[in-house]
């Protein structure tokens, strides 16, 4: 495909928001990963679930104590979980590539499986930002699909709607993080339902 990946990846999950958010509203599997990075903020603070889909992670987190903000170029997603879900957190519409906040902004960055669907010349400049927007010390947290290259997959909802994704090795990952001024702290593999994943925790190490 020639087009943006990026905006036909957004159609795709316009399209199958309904579907797609019955199929993962149960968050059972990313709880240790919920536990951990709630441990390393302070009660209360401000976060952003970047890559949000219909809200259910930001519901975890506020129950978590922290104050989380849901952010999607998914208009569809995040409508669903208002409508269906009586998700009443707050949402705003934005691309990951860009984060509309200002320098320092949050004390940390929510980005389960979302990552994963930007072009890999993408990445570095995005992990530059999420550095931008974090307080010194905030936390960045990752989870990206396990593997090599970029493919487009056909969905189990509608094959004629695919999405984009690149994959990830520690190799490749880590090194970005570390340029864009994080250090990891935590971080492990595992076995999802379908797909390997790859889990990263960060601390941004800029001073400001």
């Amino acid at each position: 495909m020639n087009q943006d990946p990026i905006s036909i990846t957004t159609a795709t999950y316009d399209a199958i928001a309904d579907v797609f958010a019955e199929r993962w509203q149960k968050r059972g599997g990313i709880a240790a990963d919920v536990v951990r990075f709630a441990e390393l903020l302070p009660q209360g603070s401000l976060v952003c679930d970047v890559g949000c889909g219909s809200g259910f992670d930001t519901a975890v987190l506020r129950k978590k104590g922290l104050t989380a903000i849901g952010l999607d170029r998914s208009w569809g997603m995040m409508q669903v979980g208002r409508t269906e879900y009586g998700l009443n957190q707050p949402f705003a519409q934005v691309d990951m590539r860009a984060l509309p906040l200002g320098k320092t902004a949050v004390a940390g960055l929510w980005v389960c499986a979302s990552l994963l669907h930007l072009p890999r010349e993408d990445v570095a400049p995005t992990l530059q930002n999420f550095a931008r927007v974090l307080k010194p010390g905030g936390i960045l947290y990752l989870s990206v699909k396990q593997g090599d290259d970029a493919s487009w997959l056909p969905n189990p909802y509608q094959d004629d709607l695919p999405r984009f994704f690149t994959y990830w090795q520690p190799e490749t990952l880590d090194p970005l993080l570390i340029q864009a001024g994080f250090t990891i702290i935590d971080g492990w593999e595992k076995q999802g339902s379908r797909d390997r994943w790859l889990v990263r925790f960060a601390e941004n190490n800029r001073k400001s």
